[in-house]
């Protein structure tokens, strides 16, 4: 009266942990095959061209800058 029992397939309890494994070594040759980030930074950095400047703010109407913090007493 009942349904027997339906097995699973056993391919994916060996592809992922497989895919996992070849996708962690993969990745850590990229990561070790990568230029350093300021030699790579100076080159890649493309500015948009501006279609005008924007305007300046005149130095009395820009807020002041903060003064540089103070330690906290102790």
């Amino acid at each position: 009266m009942s349904e027997p029992e339906k097995k699973g397939s056993a391919w994916p309890w060996i592809l992922v942990p497989v895919a996992a494994v070849s996708m962690f070594f993969v990745l850590r040759q990229c990561r070790q095959s990568l230029p350093p980030a300021d030699h790579a930074g100076s080159s890649a950095i493309v500015e948009p061209a501006a279609a005008a400047p924007l305007p300046e703010v005149p130095p009395e109407a820009a807020p002041e800058a903060a003064p540089a913090s103070a330690p906290a007493p102790q």
